[in-house]
């Protein structure tokens, strides 16, 4: 991961079946680190978002919660969300 100059400003990673969450939260907390705003891992299996902003501990988001966003884009709910993700 060191081979990146520059740190997106937010990350989003939709998790997989056979995806280690370890491995995933590891690749978030190195962006954080070097100045990622906002991360979030969808959880389509557990339908849970688990948010990250700016150095803040993690939050794990369900249901109808709102979720955080940047600047000027709409508030989105966790049911949104993975409305959004089932679409094909």
């Amino acid at each position: 991961m060191d081979c990146y100059k520059v740190s997106p400003d937010w990350l989003i990673e939709i998790r997989s079946p056979d995806q280690s969450t370890l491995d995933i939260q590891h690749k978030i907390l190195h962006c954080l680190s070097k100045g990622t705003e906002l991360a979030r891992i969808i959880d389509n299996q557990q339908k849970q978002i688990w948010v990250w902003k700016n150095q803040e501990l993690l939050f794990v988001y369900a249901d109808n919660d709102r979720i955080p966003t940047l600047d000027n884009i709409s508030e989105l709910t966790v049911a949104t969300v993975m409305a959004m993700t089932q679409q094909r």
